[in-house]
Formats: structure tokens, sequence, C-alpha cells
């Protein structure tokens, strides 16, 4: 079982670009401001033609701004943020349509994904935000697949990061920076969120559909 099982297997390989965005206490809005340039690159294991395995590295900007604030206490703030976010996160595929057969008249297919990740977080200039810069995320979100021929795939997808604390912005209802102010909101962590196209490289393997089967004259033979 476990032979047929590998035989049915194909490996992807690729990367691509996209943007960053960010949601929290300098915004409960998602704002063009915040949008920024990211990379990824990644590895997809396809267990079927419906499920899929991908391991995946983001790097890119993540950046907020008071600006216009939603409120006189975020306009007298006047903070802002640009830090680096490297992720890398294992999650699984599950895509709608049976794109990959061979007699399917369509090659392409929704698909929503969801898994654990870990971040790593860069460039904070406030040196009073004592906490871990290793955070764990959990991404998921939507996306749409194309087969391109029988070796690339393009993808294109949104994802969700969903944080598990409230400084991802360097702004959290424990800052000592303005006393005078709520400086955040301790009940709501921080998001940020990924969107971005990806091209992939496809990897069959293709079993040798003959056994080999030694030539017995030749084994008998007495070469001298």
């Amino acid at each position: 079982m476990i032979s047929i099982m590998a035989k049915s297997q194909f490996l992807e390989f690729g990367g691509g670009v996209g943007v960053l965005n960010y949601s929290g206490d300098l915004g409960q809005q998602i704002g063009l401001n915040a949008v920024k340039p990211a990379v990824t690159i990644h590895h997809r294991l396809n267990f079927s033609n419906y499920l899929s395995l991908k391991w995946s590295l983001k790097a890119g900007k993540v950046s907020g701004t008071d600006g216009i604030g939603i409120d006189p206490f975020a306009t007298n703030r006047a903070t802002s943020f640009s830090i680096t976010v490297v992720e890398i996160a294992p999650t699984f595929e599950y895509h709608f349509l049976d794109y990959k057969h061979d007699k399917s008249p369509i090659k392409w297919s929704p698909y929503a994904f969801a898994g654990v990740g870990f971040a790593r977080l860069y460039g904070y200039d406030r040196t009073q935000f004592d906490f871990n810069k290793f955070q764990t995320v959990l991404p998921f979100g939507i996306g749409f697949k194309q087969l391109l021929g029988r070796k690339f795939a393009l993808d294109i997808e949104t994802g969700f990061r969903k944080t598990f604390f409230d400084e991802l912005d360097g702004v959290s209802a424990n800052s000592s920076d303005l006393k005078d102010y709520q400086y955040g909101n301790p009940n709501d962590n921080d998001w940020y969120f990924f969107t971005g196209v990806s091209l992939s490289f496809v990897l069959y393997e293709i079993p040798c559909p003959f056994p080999y089967i030694p030539n017995r004259y030749m084994l008998k033979a007495n070469f001298r």
C-alpha cells in the first residue's frame, strides 16, 4: 500500500511575491498605507488530488501608523511602527475540485488552507517591550490554483495570521510611553495578512512500467 501511494504522490517547489498588511492598535481597519511588499518560497507534498501539505517561508515588512486617528487619543498618540517578519509555516490545503485528474475538463480549483506557523520579529525601536521575538501564529485563508501544462502551477492566495500577543505593533496596554492615554487594547491581539501570487514547479515521481527481469542465459554463461 505504501508503494502504491508513493507512486501517486508528487512534489512542488516554488516561490512568489505578495504584500503584507496589518490590523491592531494602530488601526482597526486594513488600510493601503500599511501594505508592504513580501516574498515567499514553498515546498508542497501532495497526498492526493485534494489534500496537500505545504511548507512556506515568508519575509517582508509589517507596518502601521495612527495617521488620522479613529479617536482623539490615537490622534494625540501619533505612533507608528515598521518591523520585519520572517515566518515559517506548515499548512494543509484542501482543493475543492479534482483538477489534477488526467481526464478532468478543468485544470483549476479553489482551495482553503490552515495550519500553525512561527514568526520571528525584527526591528523594534522601543527596547522597553520585553517579549519573545519568536511568536506562534495561526495562518488560514483561501486561494485559487491553475495548472500550466504538466510542469507548473500558478497560485493566488490570501491568508490571515492570528497572533497570540498584543505587541506586534509595539503598542500595548502595559506600555510606559504615554501613561496619560489608553495605549492599547489588551483584549484584542494583533493580526497580519499575506496576499500573493506564486509559481510552482511540479516534480512527478514516474515509476518504471516494466519490472526488470535478468537474462537467465547471461547469468548461467561462463565467460572465459
